[in-house]
């Protein structure tokens, strides 16, 4: 439901709080099981944050049409692709790892059901099925790695969680029948995120460079 003017909508913050919470985690995760797994799950972590950009403008905005909504989706759209292509080419020890946060990753295009004539499922539904896909492929890393490798484990744990109680709670609870377009919103075409949170997305950056010297007397 839409929040008050001048607070962030309950959509907007859960899923805030997915990305600080289980998939800054899942990042953390990785670091320790070498740089190919690492790389994926940064490629991952992306998505989501492209994810929120999304988010955000549903939160703002009515309903677009369909070339609208094609528009928005495209930088994540992208993000999923880039996902998917880590675990093309050459096969290293990360495959399975590649190829199931790829399959987690196509939980994300919730955002694009438009209606029951589209054939995709409802939000909830589609999410289970990303992890079901997904999950085929962490039973071979824990096939691997369960009975020597407890941070193979640990990872494949986190995964799990950030989509059978993180991703998929959320989007039942906040995009039930499909995304929770504003009825009252701002059009799609046209809305840009608000001022403090483009400053956000950009933080993290490098900072500004330092005034120029005054002029000498």
């Amino acid at each position: 439901a839409p929040a008050a003017s001048g607070s962030v909508p309950a959509s907007v913050s859960a899923f805030g709080a997915l990305l600080s919470g289980p998939v800054a985690k899942l990042a953390t995760l990785a670091k320790p099981l070498g740089d190919d797994i690492s790389a994926a799950t940064e490629l991952f972590r992306e998505a989501f944050e492209r994810e929120a950009a999304v988010l955000a403008a549903v939160a703002a905005c009515a309903k677009p049409a369909p070339e609208t909504l094609q528009s928005l989706l495209s930088p994540v759209g992208e993000q999923m692709m880039a996902v998917g292509a880590a675990s093309e080419g050459k096969r290293t020890d990360a495959f399975n790892h590649q190829k199931a946060l790829a399959e987690a990753v196509q939980g994300l295009s919730f955002v694009a059901y438009m209606g029951p004539d589209m054939g995709m499922s409802l939000p909830a539904a589609h999410v289970n099925e990303a992890w079901q896909s997904a999950e085929f492929w962490t039973n071979k890393i824990l096939k691997e790695h369960r009975a020597t490798s407890p941070e193979h484990v640990a990872w494949v744990a986190q995964l799990k969680a950030l989509m059978q109680e993180g991703l998929g709670p959320y989007v039942k609870e906040h995009h039930t029948t499909g995304p929770s377009w504003n009825a009252k919103g701002a059009d799609a075409k046209t809305w840009k995120p608000t001022a403090a949170a483009a400053a956000k997305k950009t933080t993290g950056g490098p900072p500004p460079p330092p005034p120029p010297p005054p002029p000498p007397p």
